[in-house]
C-alpha cells in the first residue's frame, strides 16, 4: 500500500480530529503525527485506524514491527486463510450447514421457501436478524413477531435485503449477567496445521446494552481471557482505548471465572478440523442456558481487538503459523 492507496482512502477528518485530541494529551504535533501515520503505512502497511488502536504515535519503530497491521494480514491470509474457502465459512447459511455440530439453533435462510418463513416465526417468538455476509456486527436486531405487520411484507424485503434469520439464543444466567441485554461473546482464535490445532487467542467481548451485539465495533468491551485459568483478565477496553474495571451491571472484570471453559476449547479445537485449509479462525462463541455454542467463524480474522487486548503486537501469531505451514507443504 502506497502512498497514493493512502491518500484515496480513509476519513481523514475524522481521524485528524482525533490526532489534534491525542495532541492535546502528549504535545505532539498533529501535523507530524499525519506525517508519521503516512510513513508507517510505507513501511508497515498500516491504516488509519492501526495507527490510533496500537498507539503507534507513542510506538518505537521497533515496537510497531511487531504489529498485524491492515497490509501485512492481507498478503498473510492469502495463503493461510485463503479465500477459496471464503463461501465454506464466511456465508452465514453455509457455514450453520456445514457447522451445524456446533451452532445448535434453528436458522432460515433468505432463499427458504414462505412455507419455511412461517414454520420459522411461529416456532421463535423473538428471533436474530443478520446481513447474510456482514462484519462488525452491524446491521444485526433482534425481532419479536409480535413486531411483523405483515408476515409476507417482512418476507419479501428479507429476501431484497438477503438477510437471514437465526434462533435467539438464551444467554447462561452467569455470563449472561454481565450484560444481560446484548448476547455477551468470545472471540477464540485457533490455528491449525494438517490436524494439528492450537488456541492461540482467547478474548471476551461484553455488550455494552444497547444493542444485541456485543461487538468491540458495536460499543461493547474487550476484555482479555486468562487461557489457563478460564477467567477474565484485566480491565474492558472499548474501541477507543477507554477502561473500564466493570461491567455496565458492576461486575468486577478481572478474575470472573468463565462457564463451561474446558468444553468451549475442546468445542473450538474440532470446529477447526472441519475444514484444515483454513489455518487460522476467530471462533465467535456463545455460552447458552444449556452449554456453549458457536455463532460464526471468521476467516481470517482481525487483529485489532487481538493486539489491543494484550498491549503488543501479535506478529508472532501469524510468523510462526507461516512456519508451520511452510514446513508441513514441504513433507507432502
Amino acid at each position: 500500500m502506497g502512498l497514493l492507496n493512502f491518500a484515496l482512502v480513509g476519513n481523514y477528518k475524522g481521524f485528524y480530529e482525533k490526532l489534534k485530541e491525542i495532541s492535546k494529551i502528549n504535545g505532539k504535533s498533529p501535523n507530524l503525527m499525519f506525517i508519521d501515520t503516512a510513513m508507517c503505512t510505507l513501511l508497515f502497511g498500516s491504516g488509519l485506524q492501526d495507527y490510533l488502536n496500537y498507539r503507534f504515535y507513542e510506538k518505537s519503530f521497533k515496537e510497531r514491527k511487531t504489529y498485524v497491521t491492515i497490509g501485512y494480514m492481507a498478503k498473510a491470509y492469502k495463503t493461510l486463510a485463503s479465500v477459496e474457502y471464503a463461501d465454506f465459512i464466511s456465508n452465514k447459511v453455509n457455514f450453520n450447514k456445514n457447522y451445524a455440530k456446533f451452532t445448535k439453533r434453528d436458522f432460515l435462510s433468505p432463499d427458504d421457501s414462505y412455507e419455511k418463513f412461517e414454520e420459522f416465526i411461529n416456532k421463535h417468538k423473538e428471533f436474530v436478524q443478520k446481513p447474510l455476509k456482514g462484519l462488525g456486527g452491524s446491521n444485526v436486531k433482534k425481532i419479536a413477531r409480535d413486531e411483523i405487520k405483515s408476515k409476507e411484507e417482512f418476507y419479501k424485503k428479507l429476501k431484497e435485503e438477503n438477510n437471514f434469520l437465526e434462533e435467539l439464543i438464551i444467554q447462561d444466567e452467569t455470563w449472561g449477567a454481565l450484560s444481560p441485554n446484548s448476547t455477551n461473546t468470545l472471540r477464540i482464535v485457533t490455528t491449525i496445521v494438517n490436524d494439528n490445532v492450537k488456541i492461540v487467542f482467547a478474548g471476551a467481548r461484553i455488550g455494552s446494552g444497547k444493542t444485541i451485539a456485543d461487538n468491540f465495533h458495536q460499543g461493547g468491551q474487550g476484555v482479555l481471557v486468562n487461557l489457563e485459568k478460564g477467567t477474565l483478565s484485566g480491565n474492558g477496553i472499548d474501541k477507543n482505548l477507554n477502561e473500564k474495571e466493570k461491567s455496565i451491571t458492576n461486575i468486577k472484570f478481572d478474575g470472573f471465572k468463565i462457564p463451561y471453559w474446558k468444553e468451549i476449547k475442546q468445542m473450538v479445537k474440532e470446529a477447526a478440523k472441519v475444514n484444515n485449509n483454513i489455518h487460522i479462525v476467530g471462533w465467535d462463541v456463545a455460552i447458552g442456558k444449556d452449554g456453549p455454542l458457536i455463532i460464526e467463524g471468521n476467516r481470517g480474522p482481525g487483529f485489532d481487538i487481538v493486539q489491543v487486548l494484550l498491549k503488543k503486537g501479535a506478529k508472532y501469531i501469524l510468523k510462526d503459523l507461516k512456519r508451520e505451514v511452510k514446513q508441513a507443504e514441504k513433507l507432502k
